[in-house]
């Protein structure tokens, strides 16, 4: 019977220690099995270290050049148009001759009142001679020289509406339009020509109430005219906005020689603001759900989502004002993939190809 009772617990003890035997290879295999499963199910994603760094604020604008100094040329009187002596292009220097017009009426006018002037010097010569051997009175004398005086009036005004019958350009610059030809009829007011000088160009740009703070005289602004960047200074703002849009009119200086064509349009960018320690990431690191801003952190090779409050963007750079520190690493390939709590495994570049 102690044999069997002996034999009995033997058997007892071994079945009981192959169950544990088995028991734990099920569960280290159970283990290694999970393991090989959660590594296979990591997300592969590239990083993206958040850094501190100088930022400058550019606003960027459309603007149209302009000569600084510019003619509309109009006629004071209504005559036929007898020569053009321009075209559209040439060249013109300070009181050069432009067009002339039909003077017959004007000379005519002129002459006569040369003569009435002429004769009018000479009955107050007369009348001067008369006074001094008393045969008139100074009165008269006085009333011949307000008639000369008026007849030289009149006589200058004449000559005034002969010498414009000439039309002269006032500037050094070019013909930009001409809207004239001979056997025409000027009418008084009417453009005739428009020139300008290329050699002092300037831009128009139109700026909201909000910015003008920032467009003060002497202010530094870059110029794209495609490849090109070329430099300006804020010359002044308008104090009145412009009635048809509400904004207000900013003038642009350009550096003396630059060549751009009149009327031709431009970008400007002007720096609106600059500070340093400033969080900027690519844009294309954030997400947005409904009206919040997030993007993915890396902690512990798991993605977290972390809500971002952002500020101004340029250059495909959005600043970060809440929610990230420097040092931090993001999530930057792979975004389509991961969620909050997803296991991620970061690679290289060169690991993903």
């Amino acid at each position: 019977m102690r044999i069997r009772f002996f034999i009995g617990v033997v058997a007892g003890l071994a079945i009981v220690i192959g169950i544990f035997l088995l028991l734990r290879l099920w569960a280290n295999g159970d283990k290694e099995t999970l393991k090989v499963t959660t590594q296979q199910q990591a997300i592969p994603v590239m990083s993206y270290k958040v850094e501190e760094s100088h930022w400058e604020y550019w606003k960027l604008y459309y603007g149209k050049i302009r000569p600084v100094s510019e003619q509309t040329v109009t006629v004071y009187v209504r005559e036929y148009v007898t020569t053009v002596y321009v075209d559209v292009g040439d060249q013109v220097e300070p009181n050069q001759i432009l067009a002339e017009l039909s003077n017959i009426a004007q000379s005519s006018d002129s002459a006569s009142k040369l003569a009435d002037y002429e004769n009018a010097q000479r009955d107050l010569k007369r009348k001067k001679n008369l006074y001094a051997s008393g045969g008139i009175s100074q009165q008269e004398v006085e009333r011949a020289l307000a008639l000369v005086a008026e007849k030289k009036a009149r006589l200058e005004e004449a000559q005034m509406l002969l010498k414009r019958t000439l039309v002269r350009s006032s500037l050094k610059g070019v013909i930009f339009s001409k809207n004239i030809e001979v056997g025409e009829i000027a009418e008084p007011g009417q453009e005739l020509f428009r020139l300008g000088n290329l050699e002092h160009l300037e831009v128009e740009v139109n700026i909201p109430y909000s910015d003008i703070e920032h467009f003060t005289p002497f202010t530094q602004c870059q110029i794209l005219q495609n490849t090109n960047i070329l430099r300006g200074v804020v010359k002044r703002v308008d104090p009145e906005a412009l009635a048809d849009i509400g904004m207000y009119r900013c003038l642009i200086s350009l550096e003396k020689g630059v060549c751009l064509p009149p009327g031709s349009f431009v970008e400007v960018k002007v720096r609106l603001d600059a500070k340093d320690g400033v969080v900027a990431i690519p844009d294309d690191l954030l997400r947005r759900e409904g009206k919040d801003v997030y993007v993915f952190l890396i902690k512990e090779g798991r993605a977290v989502r972390r809500k971002v409050v952002t500020g101004e963007s340029q250059n495909s750079l959005i600043e970060i004002k809440e929610g990230l520190d420097e040092g931090s690493f993001l999530v930057r390939e792979g975004l389509d993939k991961i969620y909050d709590g997803a296991l991620i495994q970061v690679i290289e570049k060169k690991d993903q190809l």
